[in-house]
């Protein structure tokens, strides 16, 4: 079974589960100046967690909610398809072709489950991030924890992996990137990068 097999297999209950830091994601969110008007790309959108948030920056901007799992869009559908200028789009962003050009694009908690990590980054930010566009990578828990976490979840996550922050970064910008900021502590991580 694939890892969106395995996230089809926890929607229904991902809510339940999952703990929604608001002033964490308020935070993240901040460090990309979401403003009225923003297109934004909602990467990972599982079920939708930073719908409200994204909005509450950005009232009726549109957003376009991305998922490789069809159980998480379901349900983010089911919470948040009475929202203007949303749209819910079922792809795999490895695989497949994003349509579209972004003022923000936003990787919340999904990161880790890329396999090419750098070329997919690469090609969000050129094919799809307007000029002077921001493109952020966030995570609401520490590197530490994440990877504790995956370690021991199940066969098809305990892979996936934060390195660290600077490594990360070094990473981006030795194929040519703008890293415009890179930070992790205990709390956080996160990094952004601009077009």
């Amino acid at each position: 079974m694939s890892e969106k097999a395995f996230f089809n297999s926890i929607a229904e209950e991902w809510d339940k589960t999952n703990e929604v830091n608001k002033e964490k994601i308020n935070f993240l969110l901040s460090r990309v100046h979401i403003q009225e008007g923003d297109k934004v790309l909602d990467i990972g959108t599982g079920t939708g967690v930073l719908i409200p948030f994204i909005r509450e920056f950005n009232k009726m901007g549109e957003i376009n909610a991305l998922d490789v799992s069809e159980g998480m869009l379901y349900k983010a559908k089911e919470k948040y398809n009475n929202f203007p200028n949303i749209k819910f789009t079922l792809l795999d962003v490895e695989e497949e072709k994003v349509e579209g050009k972004y003022n923000k694009i936003i990787l919340y908690s999904m990161f880790p489950h890329l396999k090419r990590r750098e070329d997919t980054i690469r090609k969000l930010v050129t094919e799809n991030l307007c000029d002077s566009g921001k493109l952020i990578i966030a995570h609401s828990s520490s590197r530490e924890f994440l990877n504790n976490m995956h370690s021991k979840k199940d066969e098809r996550v305990k892979k996936d992996r934060l390195i660290e922050v600077n490594k990360q970064k070094k990473l981006f910008e030795e194929i040519g990137l703008n890293v415009y900021e890179a930070f992790e502590d205990d709390n956080i991580y996160y990094l952004i990068i601009n077009r």
